[in-house]
């Protein structure tokens, strides 16, 4: 068997980013650790006979991120905690996400996202202050949330936050989706005008981007549709675009949030006169459909962007 000095030297050689300890030190703290006495006593029939000489290194870095994770100092893989598992019959050390890791990933797997700023990313209800502007939306918006993520309840209607430009309405909204994404709900938040603009250059072209997008924009447990009434409306973003995806929306219950500069009194003129017409039936009925799928909030406040 090697001595411990010629084992040391062969980790330092191996495992350079390990910081260098006194070999003393190291086999004392990890006799001491409480979890590797239980995993050695719990799994000693299934390890090789050398493992302990073998496998110092990964006790050594095992009980090291556990300290530093304590202590809440840097560790190697932040967001992950060690774990010992049995490979071959040597102890091996695993990182598994921790319960805030878990849900990044899953909001990054359950939200989608469409021409949204990046400040949605970072979203959280948890650091929204409740100026007298905005309590009212946030107060909506967390009874919202608990009644979607209520399974007794069949239909949540959404939001329509109305406001001037800056106030906050956009981040609001991906606060609620970020909540949702990580409680397992499926969201999609769009930039309304981005997506027409998308969809009409996809004309005569592979209608693949097209079909993707509208069959999620109507199908999705969550659609947020962002900045309606900003765009340069046409009777087809109106009718074929716009229209289906409530209609089918309406029809189906299905939670939408919509952000707007426009009131519903305004959004229901801005609807009825397109470039290409002037229809103020179409107008009433697709504002129905959005009367029965949201609720008006006014948000109100300071420009944040021009006050950062």
């Amino acid at each position: 068997m090697q001595n411990l000095s010629e084992v040391l030297k062969q980790f330092q050689k191996q495992y350079p980013k390990i910081e260098q300890t006194n070999i003393t030190e190291m086999i004392q703290k990890i006799s001491e650790d409480d979890d590797v006495r239980n995993f050695w006593q719990t799994h000693q029939d299934e390890l090789r006979s050398d493992a302990f000489q073998r496998k110092l290194i990964d006790l050594h870095e095992f009980v090291q991120q556990k300290e530093r994770i304590k202590a809440g100092e840097k560790s190697l893989y932040p967001g992950y905690y060690p774990q010992l598992e049995i490979e071959k019959g040597y102890p091996h050390v695993r990182y598994v996400a921790d319960e805030q890791t878990k849900k990044k990933r899953m909001q990054s797997e359950k939200l989608t996202t469409y021409k949204m700023p990046k400040a949605v990313a970072d979203a959280d209800l948890q650091t929204i202050a409740l100026e007298p502007g905005r309590a009212q939306a946030v107060t909506e918006i967390v009874n919202v949330l608990t009644n979607i993520l209520d399974d007794s309840l069949n239909y949540v209607q959404g939001l329509y936050l109305y406001g001037s430009f800056g106030v906050g309405k956009t981040y609001l909204l991906g606060a609620l989706a970020n909540a949702l994404a990580a409680n397992n709900v499926d969201v999609m938040m769009l930039h309304f005008p981005s997506f027409a603009v998308d969809l009409k250059d996809a004309i005569g072209k592979s209608n693949n981007l097209k079909t993707t997008l509208m069959n999620q924009a109507k199908t999705v447990s969550v659609l947020i549709l962002d900045d309606l009434g900003a765009e340069n409306l046409s009777m087809w973003i109106r009718d074929d675009i716009l229209g289906v995806i409530l209609e089918y929306r309406m029809q189906n219950e299905l939670s939408t949030f919509i952000t707007s500069n426009l009131d519903m009194d305004e959004m229901t003129a801005y609807l009825a006169e397109t470039r290409d017409d002037r229809d103020a039936g179409k107008a009433a009925r697709l504002m129905q459909r959005i009367q029965f799928l949201t609720k008006q909030v006014t948000v109100t406040g300071k420009n944040r962007r021009l006050n950062q």
